[in-house]
């Protein structure tokens, strides 16, 4: 994946929460010109958001606010931290910005902390549960790919594993 497109009425207010409060880094920031408002691109790692500032943009209008699954096909995203102690540090700067419970939850191989930015967008920030057991996977749930674990390792962080070969469908793509 490239990177992630988001629409916020306040770039500046997006990027002091982002940055200050979770952490991310803008590496850029686009004047506005002819044909396109002021953008910013703000990394999470090696993830990439190229943020678009629309003057009087209503996120509510736009799903934002909504319960989680009823927001329209982007839903939610996730940004990664390296472990319990870096995800209980973000929680207490969420909780003090006023953007989260401060709740912690256990899902599957990760724990997981959800955040609201100020325009109602929710996220989470998870990180690798160590304990977790991957034969506590359920009869009813589907493994798909013998490398489900490893791969979900490794889209959290955890550099220990060796990149797990590509699936058949990776190796015939052009």
């Amino acid at each position: 994946m490239s990177h992630i497109a988001l629409v916020t009425a306040d770039l500046d207010r997006f990027r002091s929460f982002y940055e200050d409060v979770l952490g991310l880094e803008t590496t850029l920031v686009v004047g506005a010109g002819r044909g396109h408002a002021r953008q910013a691109v703000v990394h999470a790692g090696d993830a990439m958001l190229q943020v678009f500032e629309v003057p009087g943009y209503d996120p509510g209008a736009h799903g934002s606010g909504a319960p989680m699954f009823e927001r329209g096909r982007l839903d939610h995203f996730g940004f990664r931290v390296a472990d319990e102690a870096a995800l209980g540090a973000l929680r207490d700067r969420l909780v003090a910005a006023g953007a989260s419970s401060g709740d912690i939850r256990r899902l599957g191989p990760m724990f997981s902390v959800r955040f609201h930015d100020p325009e109602g967008f929710e996220g989470e920030v998870n990180c690798l549960d160590p304990a977790y057991d991957p034969s506590s996977v359920r009869e009813q749930d589907e493994i798909v790919d013998p490398a489900w674990y490893r791969r979900t390792r490794r889209a959290l962080g955890d550099r220990s594993l060796p990149t797990p070969p590509p699936t058949t469908s990776e190796r015939n793509r052009p």
